[in-house]
């Protein structure tokens, strides 16, 4: 990628960022498809991928969830490939929220749990725990409540220094449990 390539790239990014704390989100969206698109064109496909996820994260922002999932489309595996787990696990989560947005709670399902696995492999227990807290709330719309707590307790399990909110949702969480005597 030439000099003047790589300001024009940069150029476009920024525009992005700028156009998303702005909350423009079509003109963010706008600005990163560009971005990702002269990233691609110079070869780091990376960094094309990271600009179609926050045009896919611009896009849900905007109420686009449909053109919000053909924007992450193939980014996770193409993170995962790179050995980047937690962008990879972000771009999943991203697929999953457009999903929900979608009102197709199963695939939503689907790419949250993918997600949360690859961030409990990554260590990251908030990401963790907030992505199960999704699952737990797309279960319970599902008036899967057994589902829905099991979500919680796991992601809520993983944490190491729970707040003192979370430790007192973890015990009531475990109160079905003491009832049923497990």
């Amino acid at each position: 990628m030439t000099e003047i390539d790589n300001n024009k790239v940069a150029s476009s990014a920024e525009a992005g960022k700028s156009f998303y704390r702005e909350k423009k989100y079509l003109q963010a969206a706008e600005a990163f498809s560009r971005a990702a698109e002269e990233y691609a064109a110079g070869g780091d496909v990376l960094l094309s991928a990271e600009m179609r996820n926050n045009q896919g994260v611009a896009l849900l922002m905007a109420k686009k969830p449909r053109q919000a999932l053909s924007a992450v489309e193939g980014t996770s595996e193409i993170f995962l490939e790179a050995g980047e787990i937690i962008k990879g696990a972000m771009a999943l989560a991203n697929r999953a929220a457009a999903f929900k947005d979608l009102g197709e709670r199963d695939q939503a399902v689907v790419y949250f749990s993918q997600a949360a696995e690859s961030f409990l492999t990554a260590g990251e227990e908030e990401m963790y725990l907030q992505t199960m807290q999704s699952i737990s709330s797309l279960k319970m719309r599902n008036r899967n409540l057994m589902g829905a707590l099991f979500s919680m307790q796991s992601g809520l399990k993983e944490l190491k220094k729970p707040t003192w909110r979370q430790k007192l949702l973890k015990g009531l969480l475990s109160i079905p449990d003491k009832l049923l005597g497990r």
